[in-house]
């Protein structure tokens, strides 16, 4: 199953994480999270009061899910979970959440780490920094 969308709002990603996991079966034998967090000191704007996510096309949802498919595929992946913050965030808040299970630890570990570089790779949501 591949669950993969955007959203203004925060997001719980505890509650989404519990959510995957009810959804497991027993040929899961490794579930590999990345909870990406906006860090301080900015890239441009070192001490910056918010972040803007902003999406540079009107599919962000359909990118993540053609990413998160692609990765299931090459990586033989049971589920896979990606949500993206947009909007204005601040920081220490959640801007990305990529879940992963399949049966070995090596391929969800490669799988999630190249699922995030996807992402960034593909440079669709802008990240500005505000003063």
């Amino acid at each position: 199953m591949i669950t993969a969308f955007s959203t203004i709002q925060n997001f719980d990603h505890l509650k989404l994480y519990r959510t995957f996991l009810e959804a497991e079966t027993d040929s899961t034998g490794t579930v590999v999270l990345h909870h990406g967090l906006v860090k301080r000191p900015g890239k441009k704007v070192p001490n910056f009061s918010t972040v803007e996510l902003s999406p540079l096309t009107n599919d962000v949802g359909d990118r993540l899910a053609c990413i998160a498919r692609q990765a299931k595929e090459m990586f033989q992946l049971n589920q896979i979970l990606v949500v993206h913050r947009l909007g204005v965030a601040w920081a220490c808040d959640s801007v990305l959440l990529v879940i992963v299970s399949g049966k070995t630890r090596d391929r969800c570990f490669t799988a999630c780490s190249w699922i995030v570089d996807e992402i960034k790779r593909e440079e669709f949501i802008a990240l500005i920094e505000h003063f």
